[in-house]
């Protein structure tokens, strides 16, 4: 089996906007439980690998981002920042949307992986940065800030809320996707204490061959 940065590896083809991106995803994101590097993380600050799996909302977020319009010929594009990229699926998308992008994670393994994803997609190689969303970084402001799953524990709505209301440009938006998880349900009020406007849009991909749909919901996210 293929192994890169020390980890068993395959090859996912997910199709998104009438194209199939090939993602290169850790073989077995479990077998990361019992991987010294993440024992050691999870003793210092309960870190868990998230980022190794492709996760329902990431597959929602992209087929959104893939129905943008081109930025017109010699245009500044919109710089896009993806909040915990994982294998990095949606910045790709908005990579191939034109847009400028910055891919963001708290693992380091997560903006390795999807550097490589946009190279092995004939994409441009994003800029990377790692983030922490409970903290502040005074030179990054972008004009829209994508999210996929995120909003899994109540602990993260209100960092993430005020993250977005402090990088966000004032005319710029976010779009958050959340598998209905009831630790999201307060989002929207949440984001209003923090002086966002917040609307909730109900999202399905249709199934796959012999699988079922995938349901979940997008917050739009803007500053009042």
């Amino acid at each position: 089996m293929e192994q890169w940065r020390g980890y068993p590896v395959r090859c996912e083809e997910v199709p998104v906007g009438g194209r199939t991106y090939a993602l290169l995803v850790p073989a077995d994101s479990e077998a990361l439980l019992s991987d010294p590097r993440v024992e050691a993380r999870f003793a210092r600050d309960e870190y868990l690998p998230y980022w190794a799996l492709l996760w329902p909302g990431a597959l929602l977020l992209a087929d959104m981002v893939a129905e943008w319009d081109r930025p017109p010929p010699g245009s500044e594009p919109p710089t896009v920042l993806e909040l915990g990229c994982g294998v990095g699926l949606v910045g790709l998308v908005a990579l191939d949307r034109g847009c400028r992008v910055v891919l963001s994670d708290y693992d380091e393994d997560a903006l390795a992986f999807a550097q490589e994803n946009a190279r092995r997609n004939g994409l441009p190689v994003p800029a990377t940065r790692h983030v922490d969303w409970r903290q502040t970084y005074p030179d990054l402001c972008v004009d829209r800030i994508l999210a996929a799953d995120v909003l899994y524990e109540a602990r993260n709505l209100a960092p993430v809320a005020e993250f977005i209301r402090r990088h966000l440009r004032s005319d710029g938006f976010a779009l958050l996707s959340d598998a209905n998880r009831s630790t999201a349900d307060p989002f929207a009020q949440v984001a209003a204490e923090r002086g966002l406007s917040v609307t909730v849009t109900p999202v399905e991909r249709p199934a796959a061959a012999g699988g079922t749909p995938i349901r979940s919901r997008v917050y739009h996210v803007r500053r009042q």
